[in-house]
């Protein structure tokens, strides 16, 4: 079944670190004293019920089942906010009644059809990552529920270099995938914060973005065909370039978070390694003149591969829980107060190519970024932040081991409408939590992301109601300022509710159409996506 996760938390112990010191009386200052770490019951005294799969499907699948302890609380859910601290508490008496684990498109079909024929619900599971709530085990009303692991179909099927174009198992994880192209003299440049862990196939069903998507393009870009087993039969989407054969069914498949099936195989657009990487940090007065250079960035076609904007709060954030590099804090801050930005915007901005195309675009780039008033802060902050990128997750579990409730979520909308929906989640959210800091990462022609973080302390034994009350503020805030319910987390069961304000009730019934056709019996991922 691959890389495992911590059951309790993110990733693993050996790439897990800890806070400074410095970082600890930085966050206490803005949210008072910590208590001491406490983490939770272990393995041993979590609660399970026994398993109540039907012998039928028992029987078939022994060779590749798994009804283990470790296994049953592994796969019971994501590494959401309130899914992590239901595991912490111990309370897996909803986990899964084995883990299944196909080796191959045909397995995954069997295990479909027996499942459908027995009325076991089936929740894919590619790396674990949702945030969203998006393998929670809802039965449904059926008695029993298999985790499907689909980490075994894990191989680089075919390379087709002359059309840059990769097709790979919907289980092989993104780090995986780059270290086989890379052998290659390839990259799929796709690299979501859960990129150490992610499937391909979660990638494509939750529709993720990846740090890079302003140049290399979201998942649904880099789609070009897809295989996915339901209970009602196969899609079978080959790649083309292009075609005008009807509405795009890739599309049913993309963002479909395994309502209507099991993403077995991923055709995907790759391209060659490039011959340079280059990031750098600046530092703009304010996060809206940041933003203004973004959006000239974007309609101008000069933007980077990778272009993010932290807001003044996430800036000092930032600056207090690590620095940069080798910059001493206080010489840092000394050379940002004498330009007159110590407290500003950081924007981190890096290009990818060519030695020669990348110096053209960064020079092109340096302008504008000077005109708008951006500081240049060099290499030591974009090297600060690629080393750091993948980190965020393992600090919340340090926090939470601190009774801090620390969330994210992300919305879209468009460059007019884009302050408006950032005061107003903002505003919605300080309600609920003395620190809420943002950024944008993900640049459009017409419009932008924000991925906002919130941290506040715990009310213990209130932790799940604490933070439903700050998320659904934050969501009816941006359903009311017309942004997306999601940007790149997906819908999952946390903003299944708000999706019919984004698609309006047609386009949930035309869902709930697509679904009736391929899981007739509804055993596939219920609860999820569909209001």
């Amino acid at each position: 079944m691959g890389r495992e996760m911590r059951w309790w938390g993110w990733g693993e112990d050996a790439r897990a670190g800890a806070m400074s010191a410095r970082a600890v009386r930085w966050l206490e200052g803005e949210l008072g004293a910590f208590e001491a770490p406490h983490r939770g019951v272990s393995l041993d005294d979590v609660r399970l019920d026994p398993p109540q799969l039907p012998e039928a499907v028992h029987s078939r699948f022994a060779d590749i089942l798994r009804d283990d302890r470790a296994a049953r609380v592994l796969h019971t859910r994501g590494k959401s906010y309130p899914d992590l601290i239901r595991q912490r508490a111990g309370d897996c008496v909803d986990a899964p009644d084995a883990v299944l684990a196909p080796r191959d498109h045909d397995e995954v079909r069997a295990v479909l059809e027996a499942c459908t024929s027995s009325g076991v619900v089936v929740v894919p599971f590619g790396g674990g990552t949702s945030v969203v709530g998006g393998l929670e085990p809802i039965r449904d009303g059926f008695v029993s529920l298999v985790s499907l692991d689909l980490g075994a179909l894990d191989a680089l099927e075919t390379l087709d270099e002359r059309s840059q174009l990769a097709i790979v198992g919907g289980g092989i994880r993104a780090v995986e995938l780059e270290a086989l192209l890379g052998k290659r003299g390839f990259t799929l440049g796709h690299y979501p914060q859960s990129y150490e862990y992610v499937s391909l196939g979660g990638c494509v069903a939750t529709r993720s973005a990846g740090q890079a998507s302003t140049g290399h393009g979201r998942i649904d870009e880099l789609v070009v065909g897809a295989r996915m087993a339901a209970p009602a039969g196969d899609l079978d989407l080959r790649p083309q370039p292009a075609s005008a054969a009807g509405p795009e069914l890739r599309r049913l498949v993309v963002g479909s978070e395994g309502v209507l099936g099991a993403i077995t195989s991923v055709a995907l657009r790759v391209r060659p390694l490039p011959e340079l990487t280059r990031y750098e940090g600046w530092m703009f007065p304010s996060f809206g003149a940041g933003a203004e250079v973004l959006r000239r960035f974007e309609q101008g076609g000069l933007s980077p591969d990778v272009a993010r904007l932290s807001d003044e709060t996430e800036t000092r954030m930032g600056l207090g829980l690590a620095g940069f590099g080798g910059l001493r804090a206080a010489a840092l801050g000394t050379y940002l107060r004498a330009r007159g930005v110590a407290e500003g915007a950081l924007a981190i901005v890096g290009w990818a190519g060519g030695e020669d195309e990348v110096r053209a675009r960064r020079d092109a780039a340096g302008e504008v970024l000077r005109e708008g008033g951006g500081v240049a802060l060099g290499q030591p902050a974009g090297k600060a932040w690629l080393r750091s990128r993948f980190s965020g997750p393992y600090l919340r579990d340090e926090l939470m081991d601190r009774s801090v409730l620390v969330e994210t979520l992300e919305t879209a909308t468009t460059w007019a409408q884009l302050f408006t929906l950032y005061r107003a989640v903002g505003d919605a959210l300080r309600e609920h939590a003395p620190l809420v800091a943002c950024h944008i990462s993900h640049l459009y022609p017409t419009g932008a992301s924000l991925y906002f973080t919130f941290m506040a302390r715990t009310r213990r034994g209130e932790e799940i109601a604490q933070w439903a009350a700050a998320k659904a503020a934050a969501s009816e805030a941006i359903v009311a300022a017309g942004g997306t319910i999601t940007h790149h987390h997906a819908v999952g069961r946390d903003h299944a509710a708000y999706l019919e304000a984004e698609i309006g009730p047609t386009g949930v019934a035309a869902l709930r159409a697509v679904k009736r056709e391929l899981d007739p019996a509804g055993v596939m991922n219920p609860g999820k996506l569909l209001p």
